[in-house]
């Protein structure tokens, strides 16, 4: 008698069965997918959709945060699972836990941990190159260690280059197949770079030889999600909330399916929770704090960007984020301080510019040592920079044109009345005199 989980798992099977290998009914990921994998550097460069009027708490124009992120976070630090005989048939497939490489052995004391906790410092330090160089020291010491390969994933993922990502991680992830780990590292990168099908076949490869992998079945849920399938994607998470409801991710991607299903209350539930169980998890703090930037509570949306700018110093949506939540508590020159980072990092960043004319805009003469006339200038010049950047891609009736159109319209009022302040000025010093002579 199969147990309730193979029941589910051979239903699953059989609808990705039914789903795989048709590319002629295969959705873009743009369509189908609401860019749930894509890499930060890539959505940092993404110009967002003009936002509206919305009031912050200090009265002045904000707009909704852009929803960001997905670089996996690095995966708990346990042992590989143990390649033993299995009493009962995985609904996978047939049982594979002889094939393939037999793991090196694992010494707990070994330098490979220094080096990848080497790595993760240089990381977090702002210097992804000497990270990287950390990491390919400890695979020389332990050449499966998931962790070191997860670490370099995750720049390259940064970088907007999921192909290199694949490639780098497809000769490691080949060789040493025992490791369900890798394996699931290896599917979720297939699954960013869009090949799928690839995806699903090294996930259910790990599923073959333990059918209660959860990262295994989390990218299985992300491949059948980039298709387009939510049902099956759904389906498949809520087995993994079952079979491990304390792992990060499956926290986050339910916070995802929260927040795409209308559910915020839960969605923030979720995510908070992915954060309490893995402290590191970027991603899901980002997500936490635009949770908190909707609903207006942005000293906790301001506590999680920090939060996220520290783990990754090099993400620039992370300081686009925190800037803009300073700029909502208008704290103005934390503002510009994180935008001017972010310009540092990329110099073609239209959001960037359209942040700092909001925030010029917003200020006006309560930023520090700026007039009224030169803050209002300062915006209109930041405006015309994002528009300019945009190019032919700004859409019809994108809101920077009416705000443009107020700018001028203020700035011209505070001309005529420095106009009329200098000729009352003037005709107040030529009456002086005269009314002394009387």
């Amino acid at each position: 008698m199969p147990t309730r989980s193979q029941l589910i798992a051979l239903l699953l099977l059989a609808a990705l069965a039914a789903c795989g290998g048709d590319d002629s009914e295969t959705p873009s990921s743009a369509a189908t997918s609401g860019d749930e994998d894509e890499s930060m550097t890539a959505m940092a460069k993404k110009v967002p959709k003009a936002p509206g009027t919305e009031q912050s708490q200090g009265g002045t124009p904000t707009k909704k945060p852009v929803e960001l992120i997905k670089t996996p976070p690095v995966p708990k630090l346990a042992a590989v699972a143990p390649e033993g005989e299995t009493n009962t048939a995985s609904s996978w497939g047939a049982p594979e836990t002889e094939a393939g490489t037999p793991l090196p052995p694992r010494n707990n004391a070994a330098s490979f941990q220094a080096e990848y906790n080497a790595g993760v410092m240089a990381d977090r330090n702002g210097a992804p190159d000497e990270a990287m160089q950390h990491y390919a020291k400890a695979l020389q010491v332990q050449p499966d260690y998931e962790a070191a390969v997860q670490g370099t994933v995750n720049i390259l993922l940064r970088r907007g280059t999921p192909e290199s990502a694949v490639q780098y991680v497809d000769p490691i992830a080949n060789k040493w197949q025992r490791n369900l780990y890798l394996q699931a590292i290896y599917a979720d990168v297939l699954v960013r770079a869009d090949r799928v099908d690839e995806a699903e076949r090294v996930a259910r490869r790990a599923l073959s030889r333990d059918e209660r992998f959860v990262p295994a079945i989390l990218a299985l849920s992300k491949a059948s999600a980039r298709r387009g399938r939510k049902e099956l994607a759904d389906s498949m998470l809520d087995q993994a909330r079952e079979i491990d409801a304390n792992n990060p991710e499956v926290q986050f991607m339910l916070g995802k399916k929260y927040q795409r299903d209308g559910d915020l209350a839960n969605a923030l539930a979720a995510y908070r929770r992915a954060v309490e169980l893995n402290p590191d998890y970027a991603e899901a703090r980002m997500a936490l704090g635009i949770q908190f930037m909707a609903s207006g509570n942005y000293n906790e949306a301001v506590e999680q960007f920090e939060a996220t700018s520290k783990l990754v110093p090099t993400l620039v949506q992370a300081h686009l984020n925190l800037g803009d939540a300073y700029r909502a508590m208008q704290r103005w020159q934390d503002a510009k301080r994180e935008f001017d980072k972010a310009l540092r990092m990329q110099t073609q960043l239209p959001e960037a510019h359209y942040n700092l004319a909001l925030m010029y805009m917003s200020a006006g003469a309560n930023f520090p040592g700026l007039t009224l006339l030169d803050a209002l200038d300062r915006s209109l010049t930041e405006f015309n920079t994002y528009r300019s950047q945009v190019g032919p891609k700004l859409p019809p009736g994108d809101a920077s044109g009416t705000y443009m159109t107020d700018v001028q319209r203020q700035i011209d009022r505070e001309k005529k009345r420095i106009e009329r302040e200098k000729t009352k000025a003037a005709k107040d010093a030529q009456r002086a005199p005269r009314e002394g002579a009387q």
